[in-house]
């Protein structure tokens, strides 16, 4: 075990940075960990703190809301220093925040999952970091970042589950629904056995897809992974194209994967027997042959390349 200080802050709300916690707390000493979107929403305390914040928003866009929930993971560390500070999502913290953390660290570093067309306050915090990592190659080529894709972050052997769905996918509701809905339709004529929840705070009928109110957890939803034998990936196309989790949970589980992703097949462990791309704008047509095969497990020295302990190694070196 290594004598190092790390802290180690994310926003994680399926429990995929789990497993690099748990990582960190057998390889090192010293580990702060910090989850923001399990802390405490911050309640406003009179009408006048609740009316300047929203004058500093309209001048700034920034929430002040945001500075009170992250000011307790200042307070906690003050006096204390690392060896190494990796932030997810740092876009949340200040600039004077992420300034008192930079000054703890020789090491500071950062990983974006999502893409700065998507959270553009991500390009106005790169210059704070000694190293950013991102899933998105065209930021990373746009703004010099440092290309580290997504990974698998499932350690457990699970049981194997019979099979009750020839497809399965779970999103929120937004401009993705009408392929999602595309596909359903096909998969309907086709008479193939599909189960879609989408998750919309209104209620909502459809003959297609099932509408559900509340959020899956990730145990949840691993249930209906292990019982289906294609894992549906309906990416935000034209706003980001890294990889999803949904495709690393295909990886780990030897699940066949549908995705919209067509940057997909430039990564080395696509196989198009494990791995069809259908086009949003495009008539869907899936070969029967990749509905009826069996998946075709990638080499493992490929598999371990997009382990969850080497994207740590990784961005540890």
């Amino acid at each position: 075990m290594k004598d190092k200080k790390i802290l180690f802050i994310t926003y994680d709300l399926s429990g995929y940075y789990d497993s690099i916690h748990n990582q960190l707390n057998a390889q090192y000493k010293h580990v702060d960990y910090y989850n923001i979107a399990s802390l405490k929403k911050y309640k406003y305390k009179h009408i006048f703190e609740k009316a300047y914040a929203a004058i500093y928003k309209l001048f700034t866009k920034n929430k002040l809301k945001n500075y009170y929930k992250l000011q307790p993971i200042i307070e906690a560390t003050a006096g204390k220093t690392y060896d190494y500070i990796l932030i997810v999502r740092p876009d949340l913290f200040f600039d004077s925040q992420l300034s008192i953390l930079k000054s703890k660290t020789k090491n500071f570093i950062a990983y974006y999952h999502d893409s700065i067309n998507n959270i553009t306050r991500k390009k106005e915090v790169i210059s704070f970091f000694d190293k950013v990592y991102s899933y998105e190659k065209k930021d990373v080529k746009d703004y010099n970042l440092i290309f580290l894709p997504n990974f698998i972050y499932l350690n457990q052997d699970y049981k194997k589950t019979a099979l009750t769905y020839d497809a399965f996918t779970i999103m929120s509701k937004d401009f993705r629904f009408n392929t999602l809905e595309k596909l359903a339709a096909y998969f309907k004529k086709k008479q193939v056995k599909y189960e879609f929840l989408v998750q919309s705070d209104k209620k909502i009928e459809s003959e297609l897809i099932h509408f559900i109110q509340e959020r899956k957890n990730n145990k949840q939803v691993l249930e209906y992974l292990l019982k289906t034998n294609i894992i549906v990936d309906i990416h935000k196309y034209g706003v980001q194209d890294g990889l999803t989790f949904r495709v690393f949970e295909s990886l780990f589980l030897e699940k066949k994967l549908i995705t919209t992703n067509a940057d997909i097949k430039t990564y080395d462990f696509y196989n198009p027997n494990n791995i069809h791309v259908i086009t949003p704008d495009t008539e869907i047509d899936i070969p029967e042959t990749f509905l009826n095969t069996p998946y075709e497990p990638i080499p493992s020295e490929i598999y371990q390349k997009y382990h969850y302990t080497n994207w740590l190694k990784t961005i540890l070196s």
